[in-house]
């Protein structure tokens, strides 16, 4: 019925899935069959389908990117898809110091449009991830360390709430929502715009290492010292990711690293202590973000998990974390498929400090020194090897909170854009308890009836109640 009254507004904006070519980016969403799809092509639209969604209490989904790793996130399980794709436009500043960007576009797209002008803004690493969802749960970024985390760089956000009114969330106009919307996830409406920092920037430099097996505790070393000393906070254009991965086409574990850079420059200083480690291999390049980031590959095949902790800086962790990793994914090697990734990088001082900015934001982060992401990122093939990745993902989170504790490193913040749906119960409560209550208090105002809550009609994503 209410894909009937969506198609008497909106005729071929809505899309039924025996004529819908609609891709997204996980297999387990592809697999899900909404009732209809719409594709609305600014607020006044959104506020529309909103009407008519919450008028038939009809369950709905919100895709930004979908680059979401559950049915139901982005993709409705028999409700109705409102696909944000159309609305992807980006405007420039006279000033050029800020950018309004669509609550559709991805990453990929907004680096490509402000390179245009030799300008950039604190996206993700990877091009098909939504500008949405990446900046409402968090967003760090390659540019972080300079400038912080996506949600300290928003001014302005255009959101649609339950009621069908479109308003503004800044510091200046309705501060408490602008407060939850950077960090509070998809709790309080549909955002269909956000006006964000934009800067100056060109090519960057970026490298790729790979180790054998025998360098991993000298690989670790350098890590850590990058990750902790003052050059980390001094140098603010770097960045340095770390992964170890195993491949079931080639059946071996390895270690690699991918240094970052935020200018033109060839083998920047800050790295050459680690660069004295011989790689197994080694690719460079200065290129654009949007080139960096760009990945042309097929949506919708392949199947993806991610979990995620946090913690305190600790040299040994690193080295327990791998050996858990190795031990976990070793039992489940026969998955098809089968790509796991352990991923590790810090939230930099200065990223922290940012995150004092207008009032400061959702997250609860308040300290000096920096702290380190963990993210157990798995790709593979088929369903019926769900239960195993999800088995191996929860033994090594499991195990290495139990070692975290232990050792007296644990923190409590668990990063909303990385966590498992495991983990769901930990996000908010992991904010602080004085952070979750002004949230859910925040919630209940805009929105009464619970529309955007676990007991309402969008029930995806992290829910705060």
């Amino acid at each position: 019925m209410q894909c009937v009254d969506l198609s008497a507004v909106f005729g071929p904006a809505v899309h039924y899935p025996n004529t819908d070519n609609f891709t997204i980016w996980d297999a387990k969403q592809q697999e899900v069959h909404p009732a209809c799809r719409v594709e609305p092509y600014n607020a006044s639209d959104v506020a529309h389908v909103l009407e008519i969604l919450v008028g038939n209490w009809c369950y709905f989904s919100v895709k930004g990117g979908g680059h979401s790793r559950n049915p139901g996130d982005s993709n409705s399980i028999g409700g109705v898809t409102v696909d944000l794709g159309q609305i992807r436009n980006i405007e420039i500043s006279e000033d050029r110091s800020r950018a309004r960007i669509g609550g559709g576009a991805t990453t990929f797209q907004v680096y490509q449009a402000l390179e245009s002008q030799n300008l950039s803004f604190v996206g993700g690493r990877v091009g098909t991830v939504g500008v949405g969802g990446f900046t409402l749960g968090g967003g760090t970024s390659p540019f972080s360390n300079k400038y912080g985390w996506a949600l300290d760089n928003v001014y302005e956000y255009e959101v649609v709430l339950a009621n069908s009114t479109i308003t503004t969330a800044s510091n200046f106009e309705n501060p408490d929502l602008y407060f939850a919307l950077r960090g509070g996830g998809n709790n309080f409406g549909i955002v269909t715009s956000f006006t964000v920092r934009t800067f100056n920037q060109g090519a960057v430099f970026t490298s790729i290492s790979t180790y054998s097996n025998n360098q991993t505790d000298q690989v670790l070393d350098e890590v850590y010292d990058l990750y902790t000393a003052d050059n980390l906070t001094s140098d603010v254009e770097m960045g340095y990711d770390l992964y170890y991965t195993y491949s079931f086409e080639n059946d071996n574990f390895t270690l690699a690293g991918t240094q970052r850079y935020g200018k033109a420059l060839q083998n920047p200083s800050v790295f050459h202590s680690i660069d004295r480690i011989p790689p197994l291999t080694r690719t460079t390049t200065i290129s654009t973000m949007s080139s960096l980031v760009n990945d042309p590959g097929p949506l919708g095949t392949v199947r993806h998990l991610f979990a995620t902790l946090t913690v305190f800086p600790s040299r040994s962790l690193l080295t327990r974390g791998i050996q858990i990793f190795r031990q976990e994914v070793e039992a489940i090697k026969d998955v098809q498929g089968l790509v796991p990734n352990f991923i590790c990088y810090p939230i930099q001082r200065n990223a922290i400090a940012a995150m004092k900015r207008n009032g400061g934001n959702a997250l609860g982060i308040d300290r000096d020194g920096p702290l380190f992401i963990i993210l157990i990122s798995t790709a593979w093939s088929n369903k019926r090897d769900d239960a195993a990745v999800e088995r191996m993902t929860g033994n090594v989170i499991r195990r290495l909170q139990a070692v975290a504790e232990d050792i007296g490193v644990g923190h409590r913040y668990i990063y909303i854009n990385y966590a498992s749906a495991a983990q769901a119960d930990g996000i908010f409560s992991g904010y602080g308890e004085d952070n979750a209550q002004r949230l859910r208090v925040i919630q209940r105002a805009v929105d009464p009836y619970g529309v955007f809550t676990l007991r309402g009609l969008w029930r995806g994503f992290m829910k705060l109640q």
